[in-house]
């Protein structure tokens, strides 16, 4: 009797699982569709964030769209290089690579010489042809694993993993002569990356290089306040 008991439960718990079986999968595909859900609504938030759109326009785009918005976004449209804020990105990314690697790197701050007298005599076309022939430059003479940024104007930065200092000056000679032809000068600023180096303060040193090749030069006469070392300590931001 007590075996016939167990059997007739055993036949109906059987008999139940498919049953039950079903009822788990679809509260699983639910909760999954859910999370898949949240995350790519977190990813759309994220992106929208970094392109500054508003809610309305977020509706308007797929996530691929918003991706692909994102990718044109990073790259100035003038030169084509690395905009700032993807470009210090990029940077981080390079910094915390070269410290994995136990690996050199340097970093040069470059801007252009006489934009002003550019301006003065072009109007604001002949600045921009010498902005986009700086980065002609620039790119024809790094390689394909250098990075070029432009930091803002007439700035740019160069960016050289498994260089040090002195085949990094080097390079960015090579190119200031091959830019001079074309009728493009330019300076340079050039950092090595330290132990003690964050993005923010190997940018600065470049930064501060470069003011003092143009404060030797007489390019620039007075040192800002506050600066006895020549370092401007006005544009580098994170």
């Amino acid at each position: 009797m007590i075996s016939s008991a167990l059997d007739v439960a055993l036949a109906v718990a059987l008999a139940s699982l498919p049953l039950l079986l079903g009822i788990w999968l679809l509260a699983f595909g639910r909760t999954f569709a859910e999370a898949r859900r949240a995350r790519e609504a977190q990813l759309r938030l994220a992106l929208a964030g970094d392109l500054g759109l508003s809610p309305r326009e977020l509706t308007s785009l797929n996530t691929k769209a918003l991706f692909k918005l994102r990718e044109q976004a990073a790259f100035d449209d003038l030169t084509g290089a690395l905009r700032r804020g993807a470009g210090i990105s990029a940077i981080d990314r390079e910094v915390a690579r070269a410290r994995r690697h136990k690996s050199a790197l340097s970093l040069a701050f470059v801007d252009i010489d006489g934009l002003k007298a550019a301006n003065d005599r072009h109007g604001h076309a002949g600045g921009d042809k010498l902005i986009r022939g700086l980065a002609r430059a620039l790119k024809g003479g790094l390689r394909d694993q250098d990075l070029l940024v432009r930091y803002g104007g007439d700035e740019f930065v160069c960016v050289l993993p498994d260089t040090r200092a002195e085949a990094g000056l080097a390079k960015l000679s090579e190119i200031r002569k091959a830019a001079a032809k074309a009728g493009v000068r330019f300076s340079v600023g050039l950092a090595q990356l330290e132990r003690s180096d964050d993005v923010v303060s190997l940018l600065a040193r470049a930064d501060r290089q470069l003011y003092m090749v143009k404060a030797r030069r007489g390019d620039i006469v007075q040192l800002p306040p506050g600066q006895p070392d020549g370092s401007r300590g006005r544009r580098i931001t994170a």
